[in-house]
C-alpha cells in the first residue's frame, strides 16, 4: 500500500508540471524552456508569502494565496514572453528555443543574486499523517495530491466547457479552421501561455510545500516533462497524463528496489524505444 501511495504522488507531480508544457507545444507548436523556472517562480511565490504573511492569516489560507499570486504573475510572465520572444520569432524555432533557455538563465541568475543559492524549505503548512493499511500517508502530501485533483479539473472544464476553451481546443487541432471560423490566433496564443505559465507556477507552489525550494529546481523537473510529454505524444493532454502515471509507477519502483539513481537514465530510453516504434508517442497524432 505504501508504494501505490507513493506512486500516486510522484505520478500527480508529474502531471501537475507537465501539463503545461504539453498544452502550450499542443497550441503554439513552441517549447518553452523557460517552464521549469516559471515553475521555480511558483516555489518561491510560497517561500515568500510565508514569511510575509506569518501570523496573519492561517497557514492554509497563505497556501491558497501562495497559488493565486503565483498563478497569477508567473501567467502575466508568460503573457509578456509571448508578446516579446513567441510572437517576433514566429516560423524559427531555434531562435525561439535559445531565446527561451537565455531566460531561463537569466531568472535563474536573478533569484541567485537577490535571493541566495541556497535552498529554502517553507515549514509543513499541514503537519501529521494518517496510517492506512499500513501506509503512512503525510497529510501534506494528500492535500498536494487534492489540489493537483482540482487543477486538472479547472484545466478540463476551461477546455471542454468554456468558448474560449473550445477555441483552445479548435486552435490545436487544426489552426488553418479555426482561423477560418474567425478565432484570433493572438488571443488564443496569449491565453495559452498564461495558462501553461500558470499551471507551471501552481506545480511549482504544491511541490514547494513538501520539497527542498531552490534556483535550480526546475531543470530537472523540465528533463523529467520532456520525456513524459514525447513518450505521451507531444501536444497530446491525455498521452501526458498517461505517461505520467507510467513514470510515477516506474520511477518509484526503481527507488523502492533501490535502483533509483539509475531512473532517468531508464526513463530515457523508455523514450528512445517509444519514439522507434511509435514515433507519435502513445496518444499523439501525425501532423
Amino acid at each position: 500500500m505504501q508504494v501505490l501511495a507513493n506512486i500516486i504522488f510522484l505520478s500527480s507531480f508529474y502531471v501537475s508540471f507537465a501539463v503545461g508544457l504539453a498544452l502550450v507545444f499542443g497550441v503554439m507548436r513552441t517549447i518553452n524552456f523557460a517552464h521549469g523556472e516559471f515553475y521555480m517562480l511558483g516555489g518561491y511565490a510560497l517561500w515568500l508569502l510565508s514569511g510575509v504573511l506569518s501570523n496573519t492569516i492561517p497557514d492554509g489560507a497563505t497556501f491558497i494565496v501562495a497559488m493565486l499570486v503565483g498563478a497569477g504573475v508567473v501567467g502575466i510572465l508568460g503573457m509578456l514572453v509571448q508578446l516579446t520572444l513567441f510572437e517576433r520569432l514566429k516560423e524559427q524555432p531555434f531562435s525561439i528555443f535559445m531565446a527561451t533557455l537565455g531566460l531561463s538563465y537569466v531568472l535563474q541568475v536573478v533569484v541567485v543574486k537577490t535571493i541566495g543559492p541556497m535552498g529554502r524549505s517553507v515549514p509543513a503548512i499541514f503537519p501529521g499523517f494518517i496510517m492506512f493499511e499500513g501506509a503512512i500517508l503525510p497529510i501534506q502530501r494528500i492535500v498536494v495530491l487534492g489540489f493537483t485533483a482540482l487543477m486538472m479539473a479547472g484545466l478540463w472544464y476551461f477546455l471542454m466547457r468554456t468558448d474560449l476553451g473550445r477555441a483552445v481546443r479548435a486552435t490545436a487541432q487544426n489552426k488553418t479552421g479555426a482561423m477560418l471560423q474567425g478565432i484570433s490566433m493572438g488571443k488564443i496564443a496569449l491565453t495559452t501561455m498564461f495558462v501553461g505559465s500558470a499551471l507551471a507556477a501552481i506545480s511549482g507552489t504544491l511541490m514547494g510545500s513538501v520539497l527542498m525550494i531552490g534556483p535550480f529546481m526546475g531543470a530537472e523537473a523540465l528533463w523529467r516533462a520532456f520525456i513524459i510529454i514525447i513518450v505521451g505524444g507531444i501536444g497530446s493532454l491525455s498521452g501526458t497524463v498517461v505517461a505520467a502515471l507510467l513514470f510515477g509507477l516506474i520511477d518509484t519502483l526503481m527507488t523502492t528496489f533501490g535502483a533509483g539513481k539509475f531512473a532517468a537514465m531508464v526513463d530515457a530510453i523508455i523514450m528512445l524505444l517509444v519514439l522507434s516504434f511509435m514515433p507519435n508517442g502513445l496518444l499523439g497524432s501525425r501532423e
